[in-house]
């Protein structure tokens, strides 16, 4: 398994701290339910980037890849739901 190099670190990293921050200021800037499903779509996009780059999941076998991104619709598609 290859890992990142660092530049390629470094900008997931940056990408993750700005849509943290974007996540942050959209649920704390408004009270609209549509700011906190933008928020909840960036928390779910967050998700997939990190299994996929920092756990590898983009190496891994095409089952367990199905199984995690199907644990990570099912607990966004849960939390949207208690939007509503």
């Amino acid at each position: 398994m290859t890992h990142p190099t660092p530049s390629v670190q470094i900008g997931l990293w940056l990408l993750l701290s700005g849509l943290t921050l974007l996540a942050a200021w959209l649920a704390e800037g408004g009270r609209l339910p549509s700011l906190a499903l933008i928020a909840l779509g960036l928390a779910w996009f967050k998700g997939v980037l990190l299994v996929e780059h920092y756990m590898g999941l983009r190496h891994a076998p095409r089952w367990l890849r199905a199984l995690v991104q199907g644990w990570l619709a099912l607990v966004s598609a849960a939390l949207l739901l208690s939007f509503i």
